[in-house]
Parts: structure tokens; sequence; C-alpha cells
């Protein structure tokens, strides 16, 4: 063969050598969370703290609203409608975690996301 297609097999190997060392072990590692759960039990641990600062955030902008405005907060003991709030909230969040995990890995498994990628390699839009 003649030297152009010599130095482009070279080129060739030389990038996926390159490839294999830097990005292919990142790549495996990234697959390795995707699939393992991994990334869904963290997400799971941080609902019940960050749905609490939601529900502390809302209520301090209502009383501080309410305050501003000179109405003085309701008070009932045996209203419990706040407690349920938060738990339905919880429970849509973890819930939605859940789905969308399932279908980031079937997504994995199928090859379902690859129309996309090859959209966002040829610059195009969705």
């Amino acid at each position: 063969m003649g030297w152009a297609s010599d130095t482009y097999a070279r080129l060739t190997r030389e990038q996926y050598q390159d490839w294999l060392t830097r990005f292919y072990p990142k790549q495996k590692e990234l697959m390795q969370l995707a699939t393992n759960g991994q990334l869904l039990t963290q997400q799971l641990g941080r609902v019940e703290q960050n749905n609490a600062n939601s529900l502390r955030a809302a209520q301090q902008a209502t009383a501080n609203r309410n305050a501003r405005m000179g109405v003085a907060p309701a008070q009932n003991p045996q209203d419990n409608s706040q407690s349920l709030r938060m738990a339905l909230m919880t429970a849509g969040t973890e819930n939605g975690l859940r789905e969308q995990e399932k279908n980031r890995q079937l997504g994995i498994l199928t090859g379902a996301d690859a129309g996309l990628r090859e959209a966002i390699k040829a610059g195009g839009g969705m």
C-alpha cells in the first residue's frame, strides 16, 4: 500500500489507543454508575432533606407575606395537612426518581438514545 494509507492506518490506531487509555475507563465508570443503582440510592437519600428545605422556605415566604399584610397565622393543633402534603411531595419525588432511573437503564440497554446522540453530533435539533 501507499504511504498515505499507512499514515492513515497509523493515525487511526493511535486515536483508538488514545481513546482506550483516556476515555474508555471513564466511560466504563459512568456506565457502571448508571446501571448499578448507586446514583438512584444517592438521589433518594437527598429527597427528604431537599423537600424539608423547600417546605421551610415556602412557609417562611408565606409567613413574611402575611406579616406584611398584618394577617396572623391560623394555629390549629388538629391540622395535619402540612404533614400530609410533605409525605405526598416526598413520595412523588421518589417515584419520579425511580421512574427516571428505570427509563435511563432501559435506554442504555436498548440504545434508545442513539438517535439523540446522532442529532447532537450532527449539530441538529431534536
